[in-house]
């Protein structure tokens, strides 16, 4: 070094040696500390004049020299900043060549497992998708008939639930509860046909009646027809006798009796023909009174029918709903079920987890503290051999050792 500090002829001392020649092994914090501590005990031993202009211009030399020391320790200790910089840059780059290489030879290894991993994933969610469809079964989009019901029915019960593997128990639930879901619709489905067939026929029945009673009262009003044709034939009947005994009056008197006589059959006549009409009038309205009986009668029977119907569609759907709330409250509680399951696995696997990491964390504090007491060497160096040794360890990498949870 070119610009160090010059000692006193007077005094040659330790410190003012060693910083004329600097060199990486004492340029740390400890040896810096002793260097000055050593250069202010040699220079402020010095006699400082300030009476006379040579005892001050020694006073200025020797501080200039203090200066030029000070300004060559730390250009000293830039360029031995740089040297270390370029071999730190040289290890990163022997770092990111192992860490390349290792990561690539890494994934290529695993790539067995990996593509098994991803297969796995495939399958497991192919089942899924599979149960999901299942229990989508009883979903109908739209309007549906009993027939769409029954056929997905069919769909549900011819279903195959022992390809599922694994997934064979929730198939088989997710079967039942759709099959157990779509056999309650079914029969309320049924029961709908039913009681539509049942009011479809109560009205053909009405049809009919409603035709039957235009048909009596068309007869009827024949029967009233003839009835008036009858009257009316009595009255001109009534009518003719009397002209004919008004002429048999202007007859000869000897033709009166005679006349009489037939004026007197002819009213007997009459007398039968108005008690036939007055019969056959008494029996229609009879026939009549009856008709309106029947009509009440079939209204009080369609309408208790129609009420029985209802009460059985109720009761029909009030089971079909039970059914259907009982196959869902089995399904949740299936559900919760495996939730708590999975939950309480999910949880002993972290705590495993955990476990396994003190334990791994423990072994690691272990080896760094042994490395430490053997060698005093960086310590996150230290750290990252201590954890690569952990983890080769609990994978099974390192042969006879092992860790015990």
């Amino acid at each position: 070094m070119s610009d160090t500090l010059e000692a006193p002829k007077a005094a040659t001392g330790k410190g003012l040696a060693i910083i004329a020649d600097l060199t990486p092994e004492i340029f740390t914090p400890e040896k810096a500390a002793e260097i000055i501590a050593d250069v202010r005990r040699e220079v402020m031993s010095i006699d400082r004049d300030i009476s006379s202009k040579k005892g001050r211009e020694a006073i200025a030399s020797m501080a200039a020299k203090i200066a030029r020391s000070k300004t060559a320790a730390d250009n000293f200790g830039k360029q031995l900043k740089a040297d270390y910089k370029a071999k730190v840059d040289a290890i990163d780059g022997i770092r990111r060549v192992f860490w390349d290489g290792l990561e690539a030879l890494q994934k290529e290894f695993r790539a067995p497992l990996t593509e098994f991993e991803e297969a796995e994933k495939a399958r497991i969610a192919g089942h899924e998708a599979g149960i999901a469809d299942i229990q989508a079964m009883p979903l109908f989009s739209g309007d549906h008939t009993t027939d769409d019901i029954a056929d997905r029915l069919a769909k549900a019960q011819a279903i195959d639930a022992s390809g599922f593997q694994e997934f064979t128990a929730r198939a088989e639930a997710a079967k039942a509860a759709a099959i157990a879901t779509l056999t309650a619709a079914l029969e309320n489905s049924r029961a709908r046909d039913a009681e539509r067939a049942e009011l479809e026929r109560l009205r053909r029945e009405a049809e009919e009646r409603a035709a039957r009673e235009e048909a009596e009262r068309i007869e009827r009003e024949k029967q009233e027809a003839a009835a008036r044709a009858a009257e009316q034939a009595r009255r001109d009947a009534e009518e003719k006798a009397r002209q004919e005994r008004d002429e048999a009056e202007r007859a000869a008197a000897a033709e009166r009796e005679r006349i009489e006589r037939e004026a007197q059959a002819e009213r007997d006549r009459a007398t039968a023909e108005q008690a036939r009409v007055e019969r056959e009038k008494r029996e229609a309205e009879e026939r009549a009174t009856k008709a309106e009986q029947d009509r009440q009668d079939a209204l009080r029977r369609a309408k208790e029918a129609e009420e029985q119907a209802e009460r059985d569609r109720v009761a029909a759907e009030e089971r079909a709903q039970q059914r259907v709330e009982e196959a869902a409250q089995r399904e949740r509680q299936r559900i919760a079920d495996e939730q708590k399951a999975e939950e309480e696995a999910q949880r002993r696997r972290e705590e495993d987890r955990a476990h396994r990491g003190a334990i791994n964390r423990a072994a690691m504090q272990a080896l760094i503290a042994a490395m430490a007491d053997a060698h005093s060497g960086n310590a996150t160096e230290a750290e990252a051999i201590a954890r690569a040794i952990v983890s080769a360890i609990a994978r099974g990498a390192v042969p006879a050792v092992k860790i015990s949870y």
